[in-house]
């Protein structure tokens, strides 16, 4: 089981490194557009113009193309090799597993239309905000602060989990594929057993359970659950655990 859990930390070190680049990412994005406010039209050091707060959109559009798609673009390249050593590793205990390109890829890309709608809703809510503040005259010191809220609570929060949940549901989408695939009847449920594992997770790790018992297990609801197949989404928001298959 060492060899499981030695390369899920790796998974989870990667996403956690995927978070600190997000970040990274973010402050850019942040500067960016704050650099885009200090360039508009002031009168008596107030917002003015509409004309300007419509046309903002095609830079904020290019911002967040270059600072923070690029980065999350570059998560979901990283896919394909996690999922090659997951294959590596499997295929240490059952010579019929496959990894099928066509759902790697496919996967990959929904994950990566996930994180661009996520993107799309920023800038279409920093760009009504934007609108807004100079429809009311505010100051270039309040749209400021109101852009820098935006990007911190809304963007970077929900982002953060994003990129979080997205390697981890993709590494756990394709383990059970190629497991189940290969005829796998049972799984241990592995991973961190901390201070911050929620307790249905604290319940099932390091047990193994069939695939009906694993189903009904998931059948009830805890805090910070999430809906979908408890072989992609684990115990919920968050989650570090994963599903070992054992073969006979």
């Amino acid at each position: 089981m060492s060899a499981q859990t030695d390369r899920l930390d790796d998974v989870i070190a990667l996403a956690e490194g995927h978070q600190r680049r997000l970040l990274q990412a973010l402050q850019a994005l942040e500067l960016d557009i704050v650099a885009l406010l200090r360039d508009a039209p002031l009168r008596d050091g107030q917002l003015f113009d509409l004309e300007w707060a419509v046309q903002a959109r095609t830079q904020i559009r290019q911002a967040i193309d270059a600072r923070y798609l690029a980065v999350v673009d570059s998560f979901v390249s990283e896919y394909a090799e996690v999922a090659e050593e997951a294959q590596a590793l499997l295929g240490t205990f059952s010579e019929f597993v496959n990894l099928d390109q066509g759902v790697l890829r496919q996967l990959q890309q929904i994950t990566y239309n996930g994180y661009s709608a996520l993107g799309d809703e920023f800038l279409e809510a920093v760009n009504k905000q934007i609108y807004e503040a100079t429809l009311t005259g505010q100051t270039f010191a309040d749209a400021v602060s109101i852009v820098q809220s935006s990007v911190q609570s809304d963007l970077a929060r929900y982002a953060r989990q994003a990129v979080h949940d997205g390697l981890m549901d993709f590494d756990r989408a394709i383990n059970a594929n190629m497991a189940l695939e290969a005829g796998a009847e049972r799984f241990v449920y592995i991973g961190p057993d901390d201070e911050v594992t929620r307790d249905h997770c604290d319940k099932y790790v390091n047990r193994t359970l069939t695939l009906d018992e694993i189903r009904k297990a998931w059948e009830g609801s805890w805090k910070g659950k999430r809906e979908g197949s408890p072989f992609v989404v684990g115990g919920g928001f968050n989650c570090r655990h994963h599903w070992s298959a054992e073969f006979e």
